[in-house]
């Protein structure tokens, strides 16, 4: 499935009061410990670590939502999606 039909979906699903926002996509390599958000790392499998892909959804004005879309680092297998709300995680789904 695409990135965008991922996100597309799961804001249907999950948070369809912020479906309809302009959202923006940025996608970057990262390391595992520099994920701030412990709920977060905790979805990542070992066999992940230390590097991943990270896609970041978010829309002007909505700084306190920000919807993340991990996946490894080549950007092939999907490990989790979730919307970070001031830095709490809400309802994430992980694929692994």
């Amino acid at each position: 499935m695409s990135i965008i039909k991922l996100f597309r979906n799961y804001m249907e699903e999950h948070h369809p009061h912020l479906a309809w926002k302009d959202w923006k996509a940025d996608v970057r390599t990262l390391l595992v410990n520099d994920i701030s958000n412990e709920a977060v790392k905790a979805t990542i499998p070992d066999e992940n670590k230390p590097e991943l892909t990270c896609w970041v959804f978010f829309y002007d004005g909505g700084a306190s939502n920000v919807v993340y879309l991990l996946q490894d680092k080549h950007g092939l297998k999907d490990i989790g999606i979730g919307l970070l709300k001031d830095g709490e995680l809400v309802k994430p789904i992980t694929f692994v």
